[in-house]
């Protein structure tokens, strides 16, 4: 969520069944998204392209009351799109992503091609849950790579593959939107006679991408799927490719995904890498969100991965099992570290401050400012430390070390066993809520 004045930027999708009262409009590259502020009424915000926030690439701009009753007058509604593909076999297809100029544009259509490793790594994967069919999601080298082992479907918003590909493996595709350019019986051709274990969504979309749009999307195909098959609510097997640091605002979204510690790397992206002089000294901070159970990936020794028999999955060799914690802890390609006094594991690098009771980036920071940005481990509201709760200063708690609740000097308030005798927490979909008593 972008955050301006403390006030959320929400949005709302056009659903895939909406009748055409409930329609949204459409620009040059399909439904649009209905974006509003916190404080507003979803009907007082404004519609806009889904593909591209930039208003030099897509200038369409609509409050929600202009378009109240304005449906039959939508002028992007039946436009069609030629599709005149090359009908090669594929033994003669060469991959064009090996030819063709990257797409740049890093909000929508940023092209960063796996390389080799990645596009092994992947199809093996798909091998081990037992794949023989793939939506390649904005993943055209891997299409590409995947169509000479097994089925293999791309939907790209690059229409220039309409020239190497036909129908029955290509539809120009805003994943932004879940919105067919193209005829898109072909792609249900493909979806149809497949069970759910026979079908895994690959996508690498542009990190500069919200994640609630691409979730809704990967939701939205696997209802499709659903409802060509004639089955009830079943999931369909999904490769995510995106960076790390991501991980909450994929989660918020779909709380089943689980990252794998396997790092991406692509051959045209100076940082996304582990080559160069300007790659990232811990490697690429791309990795796989999956909602398949980690247990059954199997990431290649050579290329510095073990198997941890506690987590029952394989991690990087450097990510190292924490006993306390109950999990190999590292996420960004670092040997982490457990501190005894925030009694969580911590970047290698970083220092803990007494003032704070945090471990921070570096020594001699701004203590006040730093604090107006954590949460809290007792209330769990952002702006405040613990020490300076209003439910520590409510009850007159003096502990000055260690827990505040309980003294003890072994662990931190987020595991004392007396935190129910303050607060009443509730856990959903991976969402705490803390109310005080």
């Amino acid at each position: 969520m972008f955050d301006n004045k403390g006030d959320k930027l929400l949005l709302e999708m056009e659903e895939d069944d909406a009748d055409p009262e409930n329609q949204h409009p459409r620009c040059e590259h399909g439904p649009t998204v209905l974006f509003y502020r916190q404080s507003q009424l979803p009907g007082e915000g404004y519609y806009a392209c889904s593909a591209h926030r930039d208003s030099k690439l897509c200038s369409f701009h609509l409050s929600a009351d202009q378009w109240r009753g304005q449906t039959t007058r939508d002028p992007f509604l039946a436009k069609n799109y030629p599709l005149s593909a090359r009908k090669l076999p594929n033994s003669a297809l060469p991959d064009p992503t090996l030819s063709l100029t990257a797409l740049s544009q890093d909000k929508v259509n940023a092209q960063y091609f796996f390389d080799e490793a990645a596009l092994i790594f992947l199809t093996n994967q798909c091998t081990n849950i037992g794949a023989s069919k793939v939506i390649c999601m904005g993943a055209p080298r891997l299409h590409f790579h995947l169509r000479h082992q097994m089925q293999s479907f791309l939907l790209d918003l690059d229409e220039r593959f309409a020239e190497y590909l036909g129908p029955e493996e290509f539809c120009l595709y805003n994943m932004c939107n879940n919105h067919f350019f193209y005829n898109r019986r072909p792609f249900e051709q493909f979806l149809a006679g497949t069970s759910p274990g026979q079908l895994v969504i690959i996508t690498d979309p542009p990190f500069g991408c919200r994640t609630e749009l691409i979730s809704h999307t990967l939701r939205s195909l696997r209802k499709l799927h659903n409802r060509i098959n004639q089955l009830v609510s079943t999931p369909l097997s999904i490769f995510w490719i995106y960076p790390y640091y991501s991980a909450n605002h994929i989660r918020q979204e779909m709380p089943e995904m689980e990252m794998c510690d396997y790092r991406i790397n692509y051959t045209n992206h100076q940082r996304y890498t582990n080559m160069g002089k300007q790659s990232r000294f811990c490697g690429s901070p791309v990795r796989m969100f999956t909602n398949v159970p980690l247990r059954l990936l199997q990431l290649p020794l050579e290329e510095g991965y073990k198997y941890c028999q506690i987590c029952d999955c394989h991690t990087a060799k450097d990510n190292l099992h924490c006993n306390r914690c109950g999990k190999c802890p590292s996420v960004n390609g670092q040997s982490y570290r457990h501190c005894e006094s925030c009694d969580i594991c911590v970047k290698p690098n970083y220092v803990h401050c007494v003032s704070c009771r945090r471990c921070t980036q570096r020594e001699g920071h701004n203590c006040s400012f730093y604090q107006t940005k954590q949460h809290c481990w007792l209330c769990g509201k952002k702006g405040h430390i613990e020490a300076k709760c209003y439910n520590v200063q409510k009850r007159n708690m003096k502990f000055t070390k260690g827990c505040l609740l309980c003294g003890k000097q072994n662990h931190r308030e987020r595991r004392c066993t007396k935190r129910k005798k303050y607060f009443r927490e509730l856990h959903f979909m991976e969402e705490t809520t803390i109310t005080c008593l």
